[in-house]
């Protein structure tokens, strides 16, 4: 049977349980700035330096992207969620739910459950679609194409990740973003965020996005059958790109995978500060074979000035937003091509010195304490023990040794714009290690 427990249930590594609103307001790193700065336009922040302790640096890094952002919501109201069974299809359960967002905005999903995940707690993937016309999170679980009018894609091109991955073994929650799915309000245009900008002029629907995946995380975490500290995200383009935000602002999520998500600010283009009377593009429909018919999807409006004037430094970059991730496990996967145009490479080392040189830090997370907690953890102290004769009690000074170094991994791929098989099996396998083993693998 199936019940929900009272939702924003988090355990610190110290063993302290706290809600959403308590992660808000008690100055955990990762959301601190969000409850405590008043809302509107600052000033920017100095860009962040290397120079200083990690944690003042993670700081400086998480003002500028606010800044850039707007400030989360401090208002938490109830999920008031529902949950309604669907259909059974090879041993996959699916749910319809709904949960709520802000005062006057839901959320709407697909939960697939696989049966097995109802013998036992069960790790769970939030998994955010890549752009579509309409079908939103219809594509990540096989029931559409780009359009709800399109059938599902070639299984070759994994846009339904969702479904292979509860397949797999895990629970995974597929959300609508705002502005597509069931979250076209009646008269707008899909992809289109000028609604959303009159109601919050303040805000960006980055940071909107960000906030829908941190309610997921809220909903999972009242799901009885849900292992509530074993949480993943995992997306692809639009998807691959908004599940880092949403790691690196919530500590919860336990392990991501980005794929082929535009990690790169590309002024050369209004990817990130469109105008609003933008109108559909031609070459889009040359290359999707259909007229969008989709509205300006901007990003993030105080990113303008920096499109208007190119030679105006920026005050953050990608590689930043992978360090706040740190020390929770990262993999980032693209095209050859993409890492070539997007310049991800030179961003994942970066990224990297992070994870290589990490020393736990109060208010950060611990990795030994992670790594303790994960499935697993009893195997290498009997291996070792036995083995080498190495004492239990000695390990965790190793691990500390290793820092974070083997958390952060990148990979690229042959081809195109896609989620192909490779690039699967190796998300599954860093989600197996991560999040614990799955009942059916």
């Amino acid at each position: 049977m199936l019940t929900a427990t009272q939702p924003s249930d988090h355990t610190t590594e110290s063993g302290l349980r706290c809600s959403r609103r308590d992660l808000l307001l008690r100055g955990v790193p990762a959301l601190a700035g969000a409850a405590l700065v008043a809302p509107g336009l600052r000033a920017a922040s100095p860009p962040p330096s290397s120079e200083v302790a990690w944690p003042d640096r993670r700081r400086q890094i998480e003002r500028a992207w606010l800044d850039l952002m707007g400030e989360f919501p401090t208002e938490v109201p109830p999920l008031r969620p529902t949950m309604k069974q669907v259909a059974i299809e090879q041993g996959i359960i699916r749910y319809h739910v709904t949960f709520q967002s802000e005062a006057d905005d839901r959320v709407t999903g697909w939960l697939l459950v696989p049966e097995s995940a109802l013998k036992t707690r069960t790790p769970a993937i939030i998994c955010i679609h890549s752009t579509t016309f309409g079908s939103g999170k219809d594509s990540t679980v096989g029931l559409a194409g780009r359009r709800p009018v399109d059938p599902p894609g070639d299984p070759e091109t994994g846009r339904a990740y969702g479904l292979n991955l509860a397949r797999h073994g895990f629970v995974t929650l597929s959300i609508d973003l705002l502005t597509d799915g069931e979250r076209i309000q009646p008269g707008d245009k899909i992809m289109d965020t000028r609604p959303f900008y009159r109601k919050h002029p303040d805000w960006s629907i980055v940071g909107k996005n960000t906030w829908d995946i941190m309610r997921s995380v809220d909903f999972l975490q009242t799901l009885d059958f849900v292992d509530g500290a074993n949480i993943g995200s995992v997306g692809w383009s639009l998807g691959g790109h908004t599940v880092l935000f949403a790691a690196a602002f919530d500590p919860r999520i336990n392990a991501t995978v980005t794929n082929g998500g535009v990690l790169d600010w590309h002024r050369a283009t209004h990817s990130w500060g469109r105008p609003d009377d933008l109108k559909n593009s031609p070459e889009l429909e040359r290359r999707f074979g259909f007229k969008p018919n989709s509205g300006p999807y901007i990003y993030l409006k105080r990113f303008r000035p920096y499109i208007a004037d190119p030679s105006k430094p920026i005050p953050v970059d990608f590689d930043s937003l992978m360090m706040m991730v740190a020390p929770r496990p990262l993999l980032v996967i693209s095209s050859e091509w993409e890492f070539y145009s997007h310049k991800v490479l030179p961003k994942c080392l970066e990224a990297l010195k992070v994870y290589l040189n990490w020393k736990d830090s109060e208010g950060l997370p611990s990795v030994v304490a992670a790594r303790q907690a994960r499935r697993g953890y009893d195997k290498t102290l009997e291996y070792y023990q036995f083995n080498n004769k190495i004492p239990p009690e000695k390990i965790p000074g190793m691990l500390r040794q290793l820092g974070a170094g083997d958390c952060f991994s990148w990979f690229s791929f042959p081809g195109g714009h896609s989620y192909p098989r490779e690039a699967r099996q190796l998300s599954f396998a860093w989600f197996d290690r991560w999040l614990g083993r799955t009942p059916t693998a």
